[in-house]
């Protein structure tokens, strides 16, 4: 008896119950997964400016993607957070493992990040900075807004932002112009 790979069935394609999967649709289902793989690769491969390292970041943070957050941050990640109204400002202090478990703990889409404006200064020796004018969304709505610093380093052929550091001011209503003016 003969046969051929187009003759093949796999019993596990039919566990959910639907119809079996050929081996010749098997064939064409692997190389797109295949495929879609290595562009997923190689798109993440591809080196990233430091301002693109930290929008990254921002979309980890809305994904509530701790995975790529924690490759984002260097292993001495360290931020800080000027809080509260202006009368009673108090400073939130926290290490990487705080950032990475409170990435984990959001839920995909509470949180947004808008640049409204930007600059980055680069030394060819590894060395970055993003500075940022922005407006935080919580679900959907405008919470606050104020600047975000970054420091970046290259390691091992990669930015990671070693520092953070911003300026939180609730909009309670108003706009960001009035709460955050463009300096």
């Amino acid at each position: 008896m003969t046969w051929s790979w187009s003759q093949l069935t796999f019993p596990w394609a039919n566990l959910a119950g639907g119809p079996r999967m050929s081996a010749a649709l098997w064939h064409v289902w692997l190389a797109e997964t295949l495929i879609v793989g290595w562009v997923a690769t190689a798109v993440a491969a591809q080196e990233l400016s430091p301002l693109q390292t930290v929008e990254l970041l921002h979309k980890a943070m809305a994904e509530a993607d701790a995975k790529t957050a924690a490759a984002l941050l260097h292993a001495g990640y360290h931020g800080v957070s000027l809080q509260g109204p202006l009368e009673q400002r108090h400073v939130y202090v926290e290490a990487r493992d705080k950032a990475v478990s409170d990435v984990a703990r959001l839920h995909a889409g509470d949180w947004q990040i808008r640049f409204l404006k930007t600059s980055t200064q680069t030394d060819s020796n590894g060395m970055a900075h993003v500075w940022a004018r922005y407006v935080f969304y919580y679900k959907g709505a405008p919470n606050h807004c104020g600047y975000e610093s970054y420091g970046l380093l290259r390691d091992h052929g990669a930015w990671k932002i070693v520092s953070f550091a911003d300026t939180d001011n609730a909009l309670k209503g108003h706009s960001v112009d009035e709460v955050c003016p463009d300096e």
